[in-house]
């Protein structure tokens, strides 16, 4: 490819280096924004890697120094000699627009990216066997990757008293709404302990099959929709249709049992129920997005939310139902692809502002416990669930492994971990019959129509 179509800026480099010997005290401005990769011009990195050398040495950074040690390294030569970094420093009347030009080289650094990519899927689409969902999913990796190495670029830093002054009116709004800061989880007790599902957490949910992790979600699905009128909720469902998502909502929402729905064997009062429910689900205004694309990487999660987003609008709560469906095919082994799923989820709910519930399944170990209870220990394929997440909550219902238990219909949602807050148990009701948990009634649950613990 002729080198003049490819973006790249000379000047720009030649400045950012030589700004760099006139003045050392902006390696730190400057690091922040450049690697090596990013220069276009070959020497141009050797200068760079040279210096970088120097300061992490904590040895003066001038045009001795440096030609000094590329010397040693037998690159002087090749980079232009003495004379080639005499002139950039000469060149460079000082250092007061360095990050500008840093700017500039970062740019066009991430331009000529984007253009491999670009060339990358040419050649991609042309190839034999060519299909589209496999050139899509490898252009939205890479433009995951450059986009997110942009956002690296770009930090933030805060005084300590602006950071008071922020916690002093979150402490305001948290006496107005009292104590709820997060988006609604519709139990009561769960709210009371967790302030609600926080923005830009990683909350994990687990439990073993059969436990009602889907049931459990939804009702905080509900619960958000609900509190949070101007915000949407997206599910990410890849073990569920969409259709048999709606259906366990519907039975949810309106108490009819799931079994008489799958069949369409209603009677006029169950009929009356459920028609009352769907008037309710209108009332949302469409505020819940459900997408069961059943094959997700990381990067379509992200592409497909930044979507949704401009189509729709900010979201509540974004819930994926489950971790382990996610793939990650770029790692080496399943270890290694859950860590990358659980920091880009993390990664996720930070971008977009607002919690994501993953779901997530258990190790078989549990089953061979006396008491099984499931712990941080039991969660599946990585340690790196326990490292990221921000709140990890477990579903036990003693009925499903002692069907003679004295506390049919209860369950218990464990909290594991809480980064800002205590660990502990909250009880709940769960009725199988409609999949649905609501909240905690001393001396058994109530068989009859009510509304859920997720109509707060």
């Amino acid at each position: 490819m002729d080198k003049t179509n490819i973006p790249h800026s000379v000047e720009a480099e030649q400045a950012v280096l030589g700004g760099l010997m006139l003045d050392n005290d902006r390696w730190d401005e400057v690091v922040l924004l450049l690697a090596p990769d990013d220069f276009f011009v070959g020497w141009h990195r050797a200068i760079y890697r040279a210096m970088a050398e120097l300061v992490g040495e904590s040895l003066p950074l001038d045009l001795i120094t440096l030609s000094d040690r590329m010397e040693n390294a037998g690159l002087l030569e090749r980079v232009g000699g003495f004379a080639y970094l005499a002139e950039l420093s000469k060149n460079t009347p000082s250092s007061a627009n360095i990050l500008a030009y840093a700017g500039v080289v970062a740019e066009k650094s991430r331009l000529r990216k984007l253009q491999s990519v670009g060339n990358m899927l040419v050649a991609d689409v042309q190839a034999v066997n060519a299909r589209s969902s496999d050139v899509l999913e490898t252009a939205e990796n890479h433009l995951f990757c450059i986009a997110e190495q942009g956002m690296l670029q770009t930090g933030t830093e805060t005084t300590i008293n602006d950071a008071m002054d922020t916690l002093v009116s979150r402490l305001e709004a948290m006496m107005a709404l009292d104590g709820l800061t997060g988006t609604p989880t519709g139990f009561s007790q769960l709210d009371e302990m967790t302030c609600g599902l926080q923005p830009g957490d990683l909350v994990l949910l687990a439990a073993r099959p059969s436990m009602g992790k889907t049931a459990l979600a939804l009702a905080t699905c509900a619960a958000a929709v609900r509190g949070k009128p101007d915000d949407y909720v997206f599910v990410y469902s890849m073990e569920m249709p969409e259709e048999q998502l709606s259906m366990r909502l519907m039975s949810m929402e309106g108490r009819v049992e799931l079994s008489r729905l799958r069949s369409a064997s209603l009677g006029d009062e169950e009929w009356a129920r459920l028609s009352q429910a769907m008037k309710e689900i209108i009332q949302w205004n469409n505020r819940l997005i459900i997408d069961d694309t059943s094959y997700q990487t990381p990067a379509t999660l992200r592409a497909r939310t930044r979507r949704y987003v401009r189509k729709y609008g900010n979201p509540a709560l974004i819930m994926v139902d489950y971790l382990q469906l996610i793939r990650s095919p770029e790692q080496e082994n399943r270890t290694q692809e859950i860590a990358e799923i659980s920091r880009s989820l993390k990664a996720m709910g930070k971008e977009f502002g607002c919690p994501v519930l993953a779901l997530s399944q258990l190790n078989r170990q549990v089953e061979q416990r006396a008491d099984k209870r499931p712990n941080n220990g039991d969660l599946r394929d990585s340690g790196a669930l326990e490292q990221d997440a921000d709140l990890i909550m477990f579903i036990y219902r003693d009925e499903v492994y002692n069907p003679g238990t004295m506390t049919p219909g209860v369950a218990e949602i464990i909290i594991g971990k809480q980064r800002q807050g205590p660990t502990g148990t909250v009880k709940v009701q769960f009725d199988g019959r409609y999949t649905l948990f609501s909240e905690y009634q001393e001396g058994g649950y109530d068989l009859g129509y009510h509304r859920t613990g997720g109509r707060a």
